[in-house]
């Protein structure tokens, strides 16, 4: 079962602001630490968080946060994954039991996953979201709901009229390894073999990034 959070932000720009008001909606306590002083104004006006004002790489910074009691801190500055994965580690050394969440100014995931519980990257996302409103917009029929790994996506893509799977079922259609439909979209129907693949519906599938085009080929034509 979930729980309430207790959660430290380090940064109150435009990621750490935004990330906490959604935190915030879910029922979660936060604490904001950022280092400008109207920024501090303007997220103390807010209501969504306690708001500390001060240098978050500063250790004596962190313990006004109190990261004894926190569960997780997310270093969210713009001032690159080195400051971010330092005010982790420095966390860390403070509260060992703290999870750790830094963004990063780059792609390589993996280099940081080794010191830091998550990475957050929000010129990917950012992308993410740009891709799916593109699509959107023209009649594409293909959208990402969420990269679950690097090897797994979950997509929901529309059957086109006169693609080769539109109007059969499913136990007829042959999936490339590293495919399945979830469920249809609509009501939320989980699939079985006589399933009729319908044009016009919107299916939900979890596929791996390198038979993704095979799959569009197969329910968009």
């Amino acid at each position: 079962m979930s729980k309430d959070l207790q959660i430290v932000i380090v940064g109150g720009g435009r990621v750490g602001y935004h990330t906490a008001q959604r935190l915030s909606n879910r029922g979660h306590d936060l604490v904001i630490i950022e280092q400008d002083s109207d920024r501090v104004q303007f997220l103390s006006d807010q209501y969504i968080a306690s708001v500390i004002h001060g240098d978050g790489g500063r250790p004596s910074v962190l313990r006004e946060a109190q990261l004894e009691r926190s569960d997780v801190i997310a270093a969210l500055t713009s001032h690159g994954a080195m400051t971010n994965v330092g005010i982790c580690m420095t966390a860390q050394r403070i509260a060992a039991d703290i999870k750790t969440v830094a963004r990063i100014d780059h792609g390589e995931h993996e280099e940081f996953e080794q010191i830091v519980d998550a990475v957050v990257y929000p010129e990917e996302l950012a992308a993410h979201t740009a891709a799916n409103d593109i699509i959107d917009v023209s009649g594409g029929g293909v959208r990402t709901i969420e990269e679950v790994t690097d090897r797994l996506e979950l997509i929901e893509i529309e059957i086109a009229e006169r693609a080769p799977a539109a109007g059969k079922s499913l136990d007829a259609v042959s999936f490339p390894q590293g495919a399945v439909i979830v469920a249809e979209q609509h009501t939320g129907a989980f699939p079985g073999p006589d399933m009729i693949l319908e044009p016009g519906i919107q299916y939900i599938l979890a596929v791996q990034p390198d038979v993704t085009d095979e799959v569009v080929r197969l329910l968009r034509g």
